[in-house]
């Protein structure tokens, strides 16, 4: 408790110090700190939530050398390597919610970034493998959440400056 505390007050300092000096010294308006630091708030949940899908993924290993696991176990086991997902698609969700006005462009920013999100799914993905043996459920989730995700970045971006 006392860590979490801890980083919550070095998280909130360290706002205010970035607030500061992006108002005071390079004039940025408050409006667009509060949405930068919205944007940080969002990221550090989503990497909460990472964490925990971590940790509970850990668990159902450690109870796999123990124990065993049951048959309800695999669908947590999913739900939990795509919590461990959560910042990657976070980060698909925020490049592909910039308004993009031609095919190209979209495909030299936001195609990167989701090329670039393989390489932690591939590392989840062979620790689902492990724990379950199966590799299809965690590979059609992955594609058909990125998907939603860039199109609810690229319509909501396109909505909501039109």
């Amino acid at each position: 408790m006392k860590r979490l505390i801890g980083q919550i007050i070095l998280f909130v300092l360290s706002i205010t110090f970035f607030s500061c000096i992006y108002i005071g010294v390079f004039k940025m308006s408050v409006t667009a700190v509060c949405i930068l630091l919205a944007i940080l708030a969002l990221y550090a949940v989503c990497m909460g939530i990472g964490e925990r899908g971590m940790r509970e993924l850990h668990r159902y290993e450690q109870k796999l050398i123990h124990f065993g696991l049951d048959g309800k176990d695999g669908r947590k086991i999913l739900l939990f390597s795509l919590l461990t997902l959560c910042p990657a698609w976070f980060c698909v969700i925020l490049v592909s919610a910039v308004p993009l006005y031609a095919y190209t462009v979209w495909l030299i920013t936001v195609f990167p970034c989701i090329l670039l999100n393989c390489l932690p799914m591939s590392s989840v993905l062979e620790e689902y493998h492990g724990l379950t043996r199966r590799k299809a459920p965690f590979l059609v989730c992955c594609v058909l959440i990125t998907a939603v995700l860039c199109l609810v970045g690229a319509v909501g971006s396109h909505l909501l400056l039109k």
